[in-house]
Order: C-alpha cells, then structure tokens, then sequence
C-alpha cells in the first residue's frame, strides 16, 4: 500500500469535530463570533421600524431600522432577558414583548415603563443598560453583521466575493422564494456538501446530473473558494427558451455556472447569468443545522410565463435541497457511529472541502 498517497487525501479535521458538545462553543466563539455573518437582505430593512433577526447557534441577532439608519444588536432585552423581536422580520419598534422596554439607535433603553416608580434610572444609567451592538455593513441585496468588536471590514473580509456580490445584486433584482429549513446534521457536514461536485451523479442523478457535468473550475480567495463550469446542453437549452418567452436578461461576467463558498457558512449558486440563490448554514446545535435559502431571477418582463419558470426552479430546487438533506443525515449518523477516529478521505474534485477545513483549523487552534 502506498502509504504517502493514502495519507495525502485524509482530511484535515477529526470527525470529533462533526459529533462532540465539546467544539461547538468554541466554534462560536472562533469561527462565527469574528466573521460578518449574512443575516437577512436590505429589502426587508426599506422602512423605518423594519427588523429581521437570525439565531446562530444560540446567540441571537436582530437588525433594526431607525428612520434609515441600521443598527444591529444581540436580540437580548437588558430587563429580564427576554427576545425583543420575535417574528424573523417585520415592522414595530424595537420593544420588548415582556415589559415594554423600547431601544433607540444606540441600544439604550428610552422607554421604561413606571421607570420613575420602579427604577429610577437617571441617563447615565440607562447608557449602561444598553444592548449589546454588532458592526452591520451591506453590499448589494445583503445585510452583514460581525458580533466581534474587532475585525476587518466586510469588503476586506468578502476580498473578490465583495465586487462579485454587487454585481449579482444588480442583474439579479427579482426575488421569488425565501425559505428556512432544518437538517439533522452539523453545519460542517452541510458546507462539506456543498464544497464538491463529485456527489452529484449519485445523489442527484435526475436533477443536477442532468445539467452539471464534473469537470468544474476551482479557485481560492483567502478563506473562501469558489467552482465554475458549463452548464451541459439540456440546461442551456431550457434556459434560452425562458430568456425568449419572458425577455430575460442574464449577466455575462461568469461562466455558465458558478458556485461561491464565503467562509464560514454562505452557499451562492449562479447559473446562466440569470439565476441566484443564497443560502446561510446556521448552526442550531452540534447535530443540526438551518438553511436559510433565497432566490433571485435576472431581470425580466415579469409576463405570464414568468410564474411558470419560477414554478419550475422552485420544484427543482426543491428536490435538490431534499436529496442533500437526507444524504446529509446519513453522514452525520455515520459520523456519530465511526469506527474510528480517522479524518475523512478527499479526493481531487474535493479539494474544496481541504480548502474549507484549513480556514476551519487555522481559525481554532489560532494561526
């Protein structure tokens, strides 16, 4: 057996890291706690009292607008400790469901019921009362936020991702399905998936395989990566067909197909300049995670025809999430009945998932 092959496709983390309690704070702490995490999109923040919220594990977030101006805050009341928005968006002011307790810009208390009765706070009181705040920054439809007080910007952190960001904003302003769900496996599991091609003809046979040939493009930009290729003739075909019938106007800055992966926890699909979806793998706990899926069509005449080619990528989209969330399931099971303590085997069409596990691992043990 030829030892130095065998240990050259083992992976970099322990499937420890995919089944014990013990990572999981400290993945928090080191890997999302420093990142700008994509928590929701601009156009549900247009509106004065506008919100959206996202729950990382069990750190929760909400983003609010203030009369135009965003400000993001660990979703904690400073009274009892209670969630203040509840709803994942919506439009009310930044108050607390239990007692009232509303927050300005600032996350300092302006509104106390009974404050001169039961509190007292002078001013000054009330500033240390004040919610936890995040830095927020968006590009194009999306809103990022960075629960560590310290770090770099967003463009500085996305690197080519920013540009690339903006400009699938611009193409891609039709937003038609916005979607959660959950799978019974770790967030690491998820992302690993959604690194490599190679699953494709076995899983999905009769969706992606239809369309996604193997021989995809790899390339790497700091801790995020990305994969691009043709579309296959089928795939092409369909879609010349819907930019005829509903007057598409697809991108051509990208091959005709392109997957990026934006450290941690961000999937971006791109096909034929026309169609994007955006998913986040939020971590729920050590053995679940949630998907958080959005999409967006090209710029179009919005006719009669449009509803049924949305009809048709939701359907496929669909099938595609459920045939990965049950494989999914099956590795995270497998992971917790491992016979040993081994790192996964990767081959040449996933290198994606090495690239991943060593920002992972420069990430927790701190290099």
């Amino acid at each position: 057996m030829n030892i130095s092959n065998y240990e050259s496709h083992l992976g970099l983390i322990l499937p420890d890291h995919y089944v014990s309690e013990e990572f999981f704070p400290l993945e928090m702490k080191r890997i999302f706690e420093p990142s700008w995490l994509c928590v929701g999109f601009t156009q549900d923040l247009r509106n004065d009292q506008d919100f959206i919220t996202a729950q990382i594990g069990e750190r929760g977030i909400v983003v609010q607008n203030f009369d135009g101006e965003l400000s993001a805050f660990r979703n904690v009341c400073s009274h009892r400790y209670s969630r203040i928005q509840t709803d994942r968006s919506g439009n009310r002011p930044l108050q607390c469901p239990y007692h009232g307790w509303t927050y300005d810009s600032k996350g300092t208390p302006c509104g106390i019921p009974l404050n001169r009765q039961c509190f007292g706070f002078e001013d000054s009181e009330k500033a240390l009362l004040a919610l936890q705040k995040y830095a927020i920054d968006t590009v194009g439809h999306f809103v990022f936020v960075r629960m560590s007080t310290e770090g770099p910007s967003l463009k500085e952190f996305l690197g080519n991702f920013y540009d690339d960001l903006l400009h699938v904003s611009e193409v891609c302003p039709d937003r038609f399905e916005s979607t959660s769900f959950d799978w019974a496996a770790n967030w690491k599991v998820g992302m690993d998936n959604a690194a490599e091609a190679y699953h494709v003809p076995f899983v999905h046979p009769d969706t992606f395989g239809v369309i996604l040939p193997l021989d995809l493009e790899i390339t790497t930009d700091a801790e995020h990566s990305r994969y691009t290729g043709h579309l296959k003739d089928a795939s092409i075909n369909w879609w010349r067909n819907v930019q005829k019938a509903i007057n598409l106007q697809p991108s051509q800055r990208y091959p005709e197909y392109s997957n990026f992966l934006i450290f941690p926890n961000i999937v971006v699909t791109y096909s034929f300049g026309a169609f994007l979806t955006f998913q986040t793998f939020d971590p729920v706990n050590t053995n679940s995670l949630r998907i958080n899926s959005t999409a967006w069509l090209a710029k179009n005449n919005g006719r009669a025809a449009r509803s049924m080619v949305v009809d048709s990528l939701k359907n496929f989209s669909e099938v595609v999430r459920n045939e990965d969330r049950n494989i999914c399931a099956h590795v995270q099971a497998g992971l917790r009945d491992m016979p040993s303590n081994r790192p996964l085997m990767l081959g040449k069409l996933e290198g994606r998932i090495t690239h991943f596990q060593r920002a992972y691992i420069s990430r927790m043990v701190g290099v």
